[in-house]
């Protein structure tokens, strides 16, 4: 469930470095979403992987052929300009519930899968959706799709002249920095020599051409210059917001606060 699994197994084997966790961003939501007790803080941070980037896409059928078209449709149309997620407490769905909370009444449906919140999009069921890069480049690239707005502060290689979402809506940006990366976690109680070698073979493997070669053709963004702590302290604050957002929405199991999780303000 969302990546609980695996987490947990890594967390009980072994501390010797042979059992290595790469993970997205889920266990930030685990104790709120109740499917974990553990999170990011329970493990031993290497080094951020990639962030595959969300883009915010319609139909090419669509009417709105920029974000503030369709950001002027949902104050117009409030409740009714409708949103498709893969998953309660999944990427789409936490960036639905920040534009709820930026002031923007959408309807949010949920799919199932990444595939089937695009499909909506497609076939009209839905008005946009969030895909990630991969998912939503081969259906712009088609002409099939239209990109209006990349999530985030930052514009994206792969869809140039795109605007980032903070451009449109500027009160985005008391949330960023707030990606979905991937990254690295060793079971914490590894000895230093050990964590020491896993280290500098993550760095190397970073350097290396032919995982270069396979991010760039993947539009991921390299995310290794952070590493150590300053892991730690990106899932801190991502927590802070996140699961407040879920659990303000009636989305999480839990309470934030019964984890001393701060509300993010």
């Amino acid at each position: 469930a969302s990546g609980a699994i695996g987490t947990d197994y890594v967390n009980s084997v072994a501390a010797d470095g042979y059992t290595i966790l790469w993970s997205a961003e889920t266990p930030a939501t685990f104790r709120v979403m109740n499917l974990s007790k553990l999170s990011f803080s329970d493990f031993d941070p290497l080094m951020m992987m990639v962030d595959d980037q969300k883009i915010l896409c319609v139909s090419s059928k669509s009417p709105y052929k920029t974000f503030d078209q369709l950001v002027a449709a949902i104050k117009a149309n409030p409740g009714k300009i409708k949103m498709s997620y893969s998953a309660p407490g999944a990427s789409g769905h936490i960036q639905g519930l920040l534009l709820q909370a930026s002031g923007l009444d959408i309807k949010l449906i949920p799919f199932g899968s990444g595939a089937e919140l695009t499909l909506a999009v497609l076939n009209g069921t839905v008005d946009f959706a969030f895909p990630a890069t991969g998912q939503a480049l081969g259906y712009v690239n088609s002409g099939d799709m239209r990109a209006l707005a990349v999530f985030g502060q930052e514009p994206s290689v792969a869809f140039p002249g795109v605007p980032p979402i903070t451009a449109g809506l500027p009160d985005f940006k008391r949330f960023m920095p707030l990606s979905f990366p991937s990254c690295i976690l060793l079971r914490k109680g590894t000895p230093t020599d050990v964590r020491n070698k896993i280290v500098d073979s993550l760095v190397k493997a970073s350097k290396d051409q032919q995982w270069l070669d396979f991010a760039k053709k993947m539009n991921y963004q390299l995310r290794h210059d952070v590493t150590g702590k300053a892991v730690l302290d990106y899932w801190a604050r991502w927590e802070s917001i996140v699961s407040w957002l879920l659990y303000d929405n009636g989305v999480a199991k839990k309470s934030p606060s019964e984890f001393n999780i701060p509300r993010f303000k």
